[in-house]
């Protein structure tokens, strides 16, 4: 499994990891998210994801915007 199709479970971590963690800064999620990647030791080495990972992990701000992000997290927190 150490080829291309990592790509997909890439962005579903970085992604899944910032929704479920919409108000942590990156650099406290991450090892959150390597222990995870890491579970299975068939993927590759995180060093080789981590910069893909954190890229997933950007780009979820863009997807939805800050007012509704907003909304969405009170709604999660009732």
């Amino acid at each position: 499994m150490k080829h291309d199709s990592d790509r997909t479970l890439v962005i579903s971590l970085g992604r899944n990891g910032r929704a479920s963690y919409p108000e942590r800064p990156w650099e406290d999620i991450e090892p959150v998210l390597r222990r995870m990647w890491e579970f299975d030791g068939r993927l590759r080495a995180w060093q080789d994801v981590r910069a893909a990972v954190q890229a997933a992990w950007r780009a979820s701000d863009d997807v939805v915007p800050p007012r509704e992000r907003r909304a969405l997290e009170r709604s999660r927190a009732a």
